[in-house]
């Protein structure tokens, strides 16, 4: 979780990173960037209203994040992001090998929490990282974001992800069934 008013780190990139918004108001302007095998899952993102921030290195595709702002259910890791109004989750920060040393992934992260640094119904942004991929939680926790649950899940033929019953500690919280809001 990060508290979306706190100041940012500002990355550095190696080399000439263009970064473009996507979403379904700004029309298909992605579609010159993104490869035709990646292209269904930006407009999955995009049904749903999402907002994608994508990387573009010598006009080609290097990565990619979202930022969603409804609870939905992610088919991969199997877990249920419940959020409440002033609440967003990012996810599905994926950047090229290639250009992983290069800083694209922290340029991806700091263009995503300058706009919800911007907008003034939002208090935090979530995220969740596979306790495995320890480069993701290291950049993270220097743009700021700090652990606040913590949830088991099992993996189905390395596709399908089921968050296990009852894992989530503490249960308040975006993983959690009640989701960080408590119901009246």
């Amino acid at each position: 979780m990060r508290d979306a008013s706190r100041p940012l780190r500002e990355p550095r990139v190696g080399g000439e990173v263009r970064i473009q918004r996507c979403s379904a108001a700004e029309g298909d302007s992605w579609e010159s960037l993104v490869p035709p095998h990646r292209r269904g899952n930006v407009q999955t993102f995009l049904a749903r209203g999402d907002a994608g921030y994508l990387a573009g290195v010598d006009g080609r595709l290097a990565g990619w994040i979202w930022l969603s702002r409804v609870t939905h259910r992610d088919p991969w890791s199997g877990l249920r992001i419940r959020l409440g109004p002033d609440e967003a989750y990012a996810y599905a920060l994926w950047v090229d090998p290639e250009h992983r040393p290069k800083g694209v992934a922290a340029a991806l992260v700091v263009s995503l929490l300058r706009e919800v640094r911007d907008d003034p119904t939002l208090t935090r942004v979530y995220g969740w990282v596979d306790k495995r991929n320890r480069e993701s939680q290291v950049l993270l926790r220097l743009l700021g974001f700090v652990q606040v649950q913590h949830v088991k899940r099992v993996h189905v033929l390395h596709r399908i992800g089921r968050q296990l019953p009852r894992s989530d500690r503490p249960r308040f919280g975006p993983l959690s069934a009640a989701g960080r809001h408590r119901s009246t």
